[in-house]
């Protein structure tokens, strides 16, 4: 279960460069380089000082705790990160939301892998990196689906979308810790559903557009 904790995030990472391969810049080099730095850092922070939030025992409390410190902040906080990098013009790449977070999100995988192993809990080795995935990887496919085709219908079902993701995920680790047995295993279906009909479509996307494409908005 470490092991899987420890290496899930770099090989879906792997698999996605495969799956959607795109050609980097040199000038997109940096990024890279921030992406994992950060990623570090923030990995290290919340090893070192803990939860932020003392979540309660079952109830909304808990899910709050496990929304802020163990599944969405730190998945949308690379997604934020990047998007105030293409504000500031420090990333040029609209669509690289996914491989950016990705790579943030490697250091988190491994130094979770350690902590998480020492406490021996197989939800948080298992779940918690599938659910990184799911929600860094809905999000960015729902940013590009937009940014591929803008109109009325796509930008309410990519904005709902977004909005949806997290809490959906959220809610999947609090079924299974709080044992709700029908919602637990009804909301992971959801969840992996989202995340396979992404893959499946940006490959699809990829595949029409002709492979490897530079600046396609197909790539996440």
């Amino acid at each position: 279960m470490s092991v899987f904790c420890l290496l899930w995030i770099s090989l879906f990472f792997l698999f996605w460069s495969a799956l959607v391969p795109y050609n980097v810049e040199a000038s997109d080099a940096c990024t890279v380089i921030l992406a994992v730095i950060l990623g570090s850092v923030a990995a290290i922070t919340q090893f070192f000082f803990g939860n932020f939030i003392a979540g309660g025992t079952f109830g909304k409390e808990r899910w709050i705790g496990v929304f802020v410190d163990l599944v969405a902040v730190p998945a949308l906080s690379p997604l934020f990160v990047y998007a105030l990098f293409l504000l500031f013009r420090i990333a040029k790449d609209p669509t690289g939301f996914g491989s950016f977070s990705l790579l943030w999100l490697v250091p988190s995988g491994i130094l979770r892998a350690v902590q998480w192993g020492v406490e021996n809990d197989p939800a948080k080795l298992l779940l918690i990196p599938v659910l990184w995935t799911c929600i860094v990887v809905c999000v960015s496919f729902f940013i590009c689906l937009y940014l591929r085709k803008k109109t009325l219908v796509i930008a309410v079902c990519s904005c709902t979308g977004i909005v949806v993701i997290a809490p959906l995920a959220v809610t999947v680790y609090w079924a299974f810790f709080s044992q709700i047995m029908l919602v637990r295993w009804a909301v992971l279906a959801g969840t992996l559903a989202l995340l396979i009909c992404a893959v499946v479509i940006s490959w699809l996307f990829t595949a029409k557009d002709g492979g490897v494409q530079k600046g396609g908005v197909c790539n996440t």
